[in-house]
This record gives structure tokens, C-alpha cells and sequence, in this order.
């Protein structure tokens, strides 16, 4: 009766172990498949939505020119946003600039950078495959669990391509963006990236 006992804790394990090696596998398959598909990616474009804590979504265009350049542009023309390898940067409907910060210690920044290895970069807590979207979420490295910044991503099951991102800060203080029509490797105009000074 004892023998049966071991015989069946040690299959149940096996099963486990067995699972565990798969889901890890396929973790791991979903990442080297985005970050494959993201890296190849060296100029990215279309239109983004941000979703307000009061439900309100801000619309505007978007361009991304690795590494660290991208540029936000409401369709409010009231103030956009610049990125560059030191700052995000707020400027006018003109591109003058009104405020900024710094990126460095930014998820948008490795986010942005030539090449990204999650794995390396950031704390992976979850990759899953729901319906047709693969989803990530991730934590920074560099902070207690308690104040790291979390990332959720989701991508196109088909083409891998990003849906949307919300990023929360150290802070608690979320930013949701949805990304639509978006077209890969195209020619930017490099005046979208200029801020300029007052």
C-alpha cells in the first residue's frame, strides 16, 4: 500500500514538473517571437488612444525612431510629447518646449532602446496567450516590489504587432495607451523629433 502511495506522489509530480516545463517553454517561445518582432522594428507609426481615469480618451498620432526618439501628437494640439535619449519632453502645438524630465529611469526608455531583451531587462511576472493576444506583464528590476513600476503589454496573436500598453509608475500613476493602424520601418520625417527652445 506504501509502494502505491510513492508510486502515485512520484507520477503526480512528474505531471507537474512536466507542466511546469511546458508552460515555461512556451513563456519563452512568446518572448523570443515579441522581442524578435519589436526589434526588427526600428521606425513604428499609427494612431494611439489614452484611456483617463475618468473614462475620457485623448486621441493622436505617433512615431517612434529607435533608439529612445518618438513623438505624441494630440489631436487637441494643446501640448505633445517628444522623447529623446536623455528626456521626455512636453512641448507646444509650435514643438517649444514647456516642461520635461528625465527618461533614464523611465520603462519607456528601455522600452524605446535599439534592442530589448525582457528577460534582462525587466522582472517577468506573466506571459499568457488569451484569445488571439499574447499578454506581459512585467515589473523594473531596479526597485522593491512594492514601489516597481508595472508594465502590462499586449500583442497581436497574428503578427505580433503591439496593442497596447499600460505603464504604472513608482507612483502608482497609470498611463494607458491603445495603438491602432500601425505601420513598421517606414521613412519618419526626423523634424518630428526636434524641440525646440525658447
Amino acid at each position: 500500500m506504501i509502494n502505491l502511495k510513492i508510486k502515485y506522489s512520484k507520477l503526480i509530480y512528474l505531471c507537474i514538473s512536466l507542466h511546469s516545463i511546458n508552460a515555461f517553454s512556451e513563456q519563452s517561445e512568446l518572448i523570443n517571437i515579441i522581442e524578435e518582432n519589436w526589434n526588427s522594428s526600428q521606425t513604428i507609426s499609427g494612431r494611439f488612444h489614452q484611456e483617463f481615469n475618468d473614462d475620457n480618451i485623448i486621441s493622436g498620432n505617433f512615431y517612434i525612431q529607435k533608439p529612445y526618439q518618438s513623438n505624441f501628437t494630440y489631436d487637441n494640439g494643446l501640448e505633445n510629447i517628444i522623447t529623446s535619449r536623455f528626456f521626455i519632453n512636453i512641448v507646444d502645438k509650435n514643438g517649444y518646449l514647456v516642461d520635461r524630465y528625465p527618461i533614464l529611469n523611465q520603462p519607456v526608455y528601455k522600452i524605446l532602446s535599439d534592442e530589448i531583451s525582457l528577460e534582462k531587462t525587466f522582472k517577468v511576472i506573466s506571459v499568457k496567450r488569451i484569445d488571439n493576444d499574447i499578454r506581459i506583464n512585467l515589473a523594473s528590476k531596479d526597485s522593491s516590489d512594492s514601489s516597481a513600476a508595472k508594465i502590462k503589454l499586449a500583442f497581436n496573436g497574428d503578427d505580433y504587432t503591439l496593442k497596447n500598453w499600460e505603464i504604472v509608475d513608482e507612483l502608482g500613476q497609470s498611463t494607458y495607451l491603445e495603438f491602432t493602424k500601425i505601420r513598421k520601418n517606414i521613412s519618419i520625417d526626423p523634424k518630428l523629433f526636434i524641440v525646440k527652445q525658447q
